[in-house]
């Protein structure tokens, strides 16, 4: 069941207790203030009937004395008159039902019981009555029986249109909640469609169309079109990642077949050469051993998201970094700090960048040169003593496998940088490439 459906029936369900409820109340209100009349109307008459009847005992000779002209043959209702025996002396226009309950009045001869009157509905002739059964003292019983026809026509009419107008009502209001639904679910049923295409062809550029508004449908369709985005991004990096790693994996292993081969086919090669090829492997083996490293590297650095952010200095992350480099490496590698840089950040992998940046110094600086680091308000440069890079080759420098063309005969894979990138921009940072103010060299650094 579709969640338009749901929502209009439950919208009608709604409106349908409710109809029911105050057409019920409203009936019942009609019904009492109705009934409530006739009864007003037999007590008056009632009274006005008593007040004509003396003090003595009511019997067919005594009949006469009790103005019966202007009290009792009133077409408006139904006078009976009974004696203390409870037979029946005087009935106009009809006789009217005698039960248990009215010969009780009649006969409890001045009994302690408070009981003086009741109230009933019954049926002669087929015509609807409802009759006062009144004592009369010192000894005899007043009925008076007003027709209910006119009361349950009117009474009928009002149930009729409650039914009328409450159907229409819970009819109209259906097909406005039917319409409503339909409106405000179209951008559910645009994302399940979307999501049910992308599930079917795992085309991950299928967004959805944003309607106007901030609404909370708004939001989810805006949330799934982020969350289709940050998908088709990451296929896209795998896709690249796979096929810059096939290819950059190619060139090693070609070598290390190569030479196997040469090997196996050749086993009685000069020493010299034999001394050669295995160290051309040697070479290669831990060169693609490298390689793997850093892929798995660059590969992982999503794992470090999960890392949280704490509040520390910058400067005190990245001196730990320099002192470690200062006692392993043979170089002068220098850091200076100023102002404050404390910041929000995952402090491994910050740990990890300076480090590849210090590692692509050394390595593409002459030996005996000095490495310099700078932190200044939130800006980490790494500076390198090389022969520089070329204007063209700056915008690549971040790429994944990217080596500049005057370095492409060293040992690398060109994945230091852009794990540094990776790790940059999960900080909200940049990376920068720029060339020293004086001098040889190149200055290699992030902002956060």
């Amino acid at each position: 069941m579709s969640l338009r459906t749901r929502l209009t029936m439950g919208v009608a369900a709604l409106v349908s207790v409710v109809v029911v409820l105050t057409g019920g109340f409203m009936y019942r209100t009609a019904k009492s203030e109705l009934r409530g009349e006739v009864d007003s109307f037999l007590e008056v008459r009632a009274g006005r009937v008593t007040s004509s009847v003396t003090a003595k005992n009511v019997d067919r000779e005594t009949l006469a004395e009790f103005g019966f002209g202007q009290n009792f043959f009133i077409p408006d209702a139904v006078t009976q008159l009974l004696d203390s025996s409870g037979e029946i002396i005087f009935s106009w226009p009809v006789e009217l039902p005698i039960a248990e309950a009215d010969l009780e009045l009649v006969t409890r001869n001045g009994g302690k019981r408070q009981l003086r009157q009741r109230l009933y509905d019954s049926d002669v002739d087929g015509t609807h009555y409802r009759i006062l059964s009144q004592e009369i003292r010192p000894a005899g019983l007043l009925q008076i029986g007003r027709d209910l026809s006119e009361v349950n026509a009117a009474l009928g009419g009002i149930k009729n249109r409650i039914l009328l107008f409450g159907g229409g009502g819970i009819l109209f209001a259906s097909l406005v909640a039917w319409a409503f639904a339909s409106r405000f679910t179209r951008p559910v049923v645009r994302l399940t469609k979307a999501a049910e295409q992308i599930a079917k062809t795992q085309d991950l550029v299928a967004f959805i169309d944003l309607g106007e508004g901030d609404s909370e449908v708004n939001r989810l369709a805006e949330s799934f079109n982020i969350m289709l985005q940050a998908l088709a991004t990451s296929k896209e990096q795998q896709r690249r990642l796979i096929e810059d790693a096939s290819h950059e994996l190619r060139t090693p292993l070609t070598s290390l077949r190569t030479n196997i081969e040469v090997l196996l086919r050749s086993p009685s090669l000069e020493e010299a050469e034999r001394s050669t090829i295995l160290a051309d492997l040697k070479k290669e083996t831990e060169e693609l051993g490298a390689l793997v490293t850093e892929l798995v590297e660059l590969a992982t650095v999503a794992s470090r998201e999960e890392e949280p952010f704490t509040s520390s200095d910058l400067g005190e992350v990245i001196e730990e970094v320099v002192h470690r480099f200062q006692r392993r490496a043979e170089r002068d590698i220098s850091v200076i700090i100023r102002g404050v840089s404390t910041k929000e950040i995952r402090k491994s992998g910050i740990q990890r960048a300076v480090s590849n940046l210090i590692e692509n110094a050394i390595k593409f600086s002459p030996d005996g040169t000095a490495i310099d680091v700078r932190v200044e308000e939130g800006r980490v440069s790494v500076r390198d003593r090389g022969s520089g890079i070329s204007e063209e080759d700056k915008a690549r420098m971040f790429d994944r496998f990217f080596r500049a063309t005057t370095t492409r005969s060293m040992p690398g894979s060109g994945l230091g940088l852009s794990i540094v990138s990776e790790i940059i921009r999960a900080h909200g940072g940049e990376v920068f490439v720029d060339d020293p103010p004086s001098g040889q060299g190149t200055i290699v650094g992030f902002e956060i």
